[in-house]
């Protein structure tokens, strides 16, 4: 009986070691395992994969947990898996993710609100090698070495995500595993869903053997945030250290005995030796800005400043509006476009337009809600007829979605039909420039639609322009804008082109804040009638007797020599205006 023991377990060993040099292939002799769920040798796979670079709703990827006994650096991740399809309609994997998650307090599954503790991209397909056919599936090895080794505290609950890039129809899958505690966690995006799944991946982890060295890091103050990285390090290895404000705080600096060693408060260096570190915060603020409205300018300069930086917000215009100032909870702080100031508290600040007397919004709120298109709009004196083709539109509620795409407010124009239709409006006098906010139906996209605009004058064409999203994504937002000198009286919005790799999307688009310049350009013709004369007179005397006038957005148009006053000058130049001679 005895004996038998002795042989079986040999031969167990045996096995196992034989398994284990098929499954750690690749690996550094210096590195010994730390952890292991190894394959259970059958041809069972857990999809751990998505279409890049846009998603499907065929994508799901696993996360599998491991515990360690002891404070380890983990220095490498290995695993095995396959093609589901035998990479029929995709071939093989083109790169991995690979990360690391916390549990959530429970610890019944990964933080997916916190996000990963660490991520990383593989150059490659992580050393792909054909190890066998098991149970008429064929397996594959695979090795990834984190560019620095992720310090695991004993007794803590972590997840590991591995997650194959295929450009096409996803199928890899990690292959099942035993040892672990029967169960794996994962999402299907077609499901929108998070589950718990029976059965155990197969993966490894190593930890470097021999002697390390110890990296401590610490918070100051103690409150102002926590720092990731310390632990044990093999030499030579790369240490990365990363430091978090808490909310109110922000980071200064890495110092080490007093004396600063990093800015950056992702700190990594090579290991020579111990090391005690500390990570230093401050009071922060945080600085926001924002256009009222919207649609007549952009704003930058919002983040998150130590106390005593200098701030710089700046203001942009678009076309037909002018800058009137800054101001924070309604009080004006500065009328400068571009304001400089110290940081000292929490700042809310909107930059304030107003529209130029040319410039005539339609912002659609004074729309019959739920009405069908065709209707008729009247802004500030010009009137716009909206239809459209083939089922086209109508007035709905921006949030309609039960969200409402960045830009857009009250109501807009919406789509009737998941069909392709044009959205057409005619005026009732002459245009030198169209603008219009969009958002294409696109989920999660890395490019965006092709939209277009025709212009017409009198129905004959004039002129056609382009656009796509610069930051496309899940309806992302754009304006279209098109502008003639000669003038034109309608247009034609087209769908023109699908996002060129986007997998979930549309051709169909909402529409908000559709602004029009009925201006010809003419010098003096403060009230954009395509005249100069005794209107535009009464409005220069005014702008000319009016104290502090000089910068009012209705008066810019009469500043003729451009010098930023009215004065004699300007009435001069009027005055040439509005003779002829």
């Amino acid at each position: 009986m005895r004996g038998t023991t002795v042989a079986g377990r040999s031969f167990e060993v045996g096995f196992r070691f034989c398994l284990a040099s098929l499954f750690l292939a690749g690996v550094a002799a210096a590195d010994e395992i730390v952890f292991e769920q190894p394959h259970d040798l059958s041809g069972t796979l857990y999809q751990s994969s998505w279409w890049a670079p846009d998603d499907s709703d065929y994508d799901q990827w696993v996360w599998d947990n491991f515990t360690l006994s002891a404070d380890t650096a983990i220095t490498q991740i290995t695993w095995r898996g396959g093609y589901i399809y035998g990479g029929y309609y995709t071939g093989t994997v083109d790169k991995f993710t690979v990360a690391i998650y916390r549990s959530i307090g429970a610890g019944t599954e990964p933080d997916i609100v916190y996000g990963p503790l660490v991520e990383y991209r593989s150059r490659n397909n992580a050393g792909e090698t054909l190890v066998g056919t098991f149970g008429g599936t064929k397996m594959y090895d695979y090795h990834f070495t984190l560019p620095s080794p992720f310090q695991a505290a004993a007794g803590t609950k972590y997840w590991v995500q591995i997650e194959a890039w295929q450009y096409g129809l996803p199928e890899w899958g990690l292959a099942k595993g035993t040892g672990g505690n029967g169960s794996h966690f994962r999402w299907l995006r077609g499901g929108h869903m998070y589950q718990h799944v029976p059965g155990d991946a197969a993966f490894a982890l190593l930890a470097a053997a021999g002697s390390t060295y110890t990296i401590a890091a610490s918070a100051s103050p103690p409150e102002g945030g926590t720092v990731q990285g310390a632990g044990e390090y093999p030499p030579g290895s790369q240490a990365s250290l990363a430091a978090r404000p808490n909310s109110g705080f922000g980071f200064v600096n890495w110092t080490e005995n007093g004396v600063q060693v990093s800015r950056n408060s992702t700190y990594t260096f090579t290991v020579t030796g111990d090391r005690t570190l500390v990570a230093n915060f401050t009071p922060a603020y945080t600085i926001t800005t924002s256009a009222a409205p919207s649609y007549a300018g952009t704003t930058t300069g919002d983040g998150i400043y130590n106390g005593g930086d200098s701030v710089t917000v700046e203001a942009a215009t678009n076309a037909g509006f002018a800058f009137v100032n800054w101001t924070w909870l309604g009080l004006p702080v500065s009328d400068a476009a571009v304001y400089t100031f110290t940081a000292s508290r929490d700042l809310p600040l909107v930059a304030n337009y107003a529209a130029l007397p040319a410039t005539a919004v339609f912002d659609f709120d004074n729309a019959p809600v739920h009405r069908s298109l065709p209707i008729d709009l009247t802004v500030d004196g010009v009137t716009a007829h909206l239809s459209a083709t083939d089922g086209g539109y109508s007035i709905q509620y921006a949030d309609t979605m039960g969200f409402t795409p960045e830009g857009f407010a009250g109501l807009c124009i919406y789509p009737n039909t998941v069909f392709r239709a044009d959205l057409l409006a005619g005026f009732s006098q002459m245009l030198t420039r169209f603008t219009i906010l969009y958002s294409p139906q696109e989920l999660g996209c890395d490019d965006s639609a092709t939209m277009r605009v025709t212009a017409y004058k009198d129905g004959v064409f004039v002129k056609t322009r382009t656009t796509t999203a610069r930051k496309p994504g899940t309806w992302p937002t754009e304006w279209l804008e098109i502008s003639v000198a000669d003038g034109f009286n309608s247009v034609v919005v087209h769908y023109d082109a699908p996002p060129p790799t986007c997998q979930d999307y549309g051709v169909i688009f909402l529409a908000d804040n559709m602004i029009v310049d009925r201006g010809c350009g003419l010098p003096g013709d403060i009230d954009g009638d395509c005249r100069v004369d005794l209107a535009d007179l009464a409005a220069l005397v005014g702008c000319l007797q009016g104290p502090g006038v000089a910068c009012a957005p209705q008066c810019a148009p009469l500043d003729l020599d451009l010098d930023g006053d009215l004065d004699l000058q300007d009435f001069a130049q009027f005055q040439t205006a509005f003779t002829g001679n």
